[in-house]
C-alpha cells in the first residue's frame, strides 16, 4: 500500500495550494487532469465558493456531492469545527496540511 499523503503535494516543489494538492493526490481519478489541477489554483486560501476549505472543495469536485462528500463534511466539522476555511484557520484545530490530508484520506476509501 502506498504511504503517500495528499499533503506531500501541498506547497512543495510545484507550490500547489490545498485544493490542487488534493487533486494531484487523486490524479488517477477520471475527473482529474493537469488542466483541472491548474484551474483549482483559484480555490486555495479560502477562495472556494462560500469560503469552504479548498481541500474539501476539491474532494467535493471529485465525488460530485455523493454520500462520500457528506461523510467528509461531517468529519471536517467534527475534527476542524467547520467546513469554512476562515473558521478552520481561526480555530486552529487543524492546520491547512491536516485538512489536505483529511480530504485526501477520503480518496483511499
Amino acid at each position: 500500500m502506498d504511504n503517500s499523503k495528499a499533503s506531500d503535494f501541498f506547497h512543495k516543489e510545484d507550490n500547489l495550494n490545498c485544493a490542487q494538492a488534493v487533486l494531484k493526490f487523486s490524479e488517477s481519478h477520471k475527473n482529474v487532469n493537469s488542466e483541472v489541477i491548474r484551474d483549482f489554483k483559484a480555490f486555495g486560501g479560502g477562495r472556494a465558493p462560500g469560503g469552504v476549505c479548498g481541500a474539501l472543495h476539491a474532494a467535493d469536485f471529485i465525488f460530485d456531492c455523493s454520500d462520500k462528500t457528506a461523510e467528509l463534511e461531517k468529519e471536517f466539522i467534527t475534527l476542524a469545527g467547520s467546513t469554512i476555511c476562515r473558521d478552520i484557520r481561526q480555530d486552529g484545530k487543524l492546520s491547512c496540511a491536516a485538512c489536505v490530508d483529511l480530504a485526501g484520506k477520503c480518496m483511499k476509501f
